[in-house]
């Protein structure tokens, strides 16, 4: 069976390049200023990762990522070769995180636990970068800059126990790596995030968590890679 998700980007896609195709008379490069709007998919990474009981380390711990998804608009405004684009954004991030409680006076460990952690945010970023190649209808760009990602919604998940959502809002950064490809007014994008402050989950902050899990705490930086599509007009 066809992935649904995919299907629906790949008919975005489509779409997308349905338009450029009528609308081939202007020039994405025309003005000093262009707008656009990109989808994607995004995976997050580990840079650090810690699972704690009571304050003791855990040694039997394992992340892994999954596949999320964004929607992005954007402006650029041109220097010449020199471009500025401040961004707003939606990410979904997904990940498990998992772990397994030691036995008591034996080397053996309990049956592990996959934490799912599925999270919703809006990223407003701020981006400087410099095209190396800068004739229409090619476009090659290489650009830096930071993003500001509040965090509204997390849902936790379990195979046995019921999801559990937090909806209190969390701010964190991002440091920004990437670049773009514009064949006329296609546009693609490829980018790196690693993200700042460390983040601390408890566990017992969770509303409504089972008990036997209160002394658990996730400290864990996380980095991002994403990739996307769209157009710049």
């Amino acid at each position: 069976m066809i992935n649904k998700t995919l299907f629906r980007f790949g008919f975005i896609f489509l779409a997308l390049l349905l338009t450029c195709i009528l609308n081939t008379g202007v020039q994405a490069q025309s003005s000093k200023m262009n707008w656009g709007v990109r989808f994607g998919l995004n995976a997050t990474s580990v840079m650090s990762y810690e699972v704690y009981q009571a304050d003791e380390i855990l040694t039997n711990t394992s992340y892994s990522n999954k596949n999320g998804y964004l929607v992005n608009t954007f402006a650029r405004f041109n220097m010449k070769r020199i471009f500025l684009q401040p961004e707003l954004g939606w990410n979904h991030y997904r990940r498990t995180c998992s772990f397994s409680f030691p036995v008591e006076e034996t080397a053996s460990y309990r049956p592990t636990t996959d934490l799912n952690i599925n999270s919703k945010a809006l990223n407003a970023n701020f981006l400087v970068g410099y095209n190396i190649v800068g004739d229409y209808p090619y476009l090659l760009g290489f650009f830096a800059g930071t993003s500001f990602i509040g965090t509204y919604r997390t849902d936790f998940s379990m195979e046995w126990e019921k999801s559990l959502s937090k909806t209190d809002l969390f701010i964190n950064y991002s440091g920004i790596l990437g670049f773009s490809i514009n064949i006329s007014k296609i546009y693609f994008d490829l980018r790196y995030e690693m993200c700042l402050p460390n983040e601390n989950l408890n566990l017992k902050d969770i509303p409504d968590f089972p008990d036997n899990y209160h002394n658990i705490k996730i400290k864990k930086t996380e980095s991002f890679l994403s990739f996307s599509f769209g157009i710049m007009l």
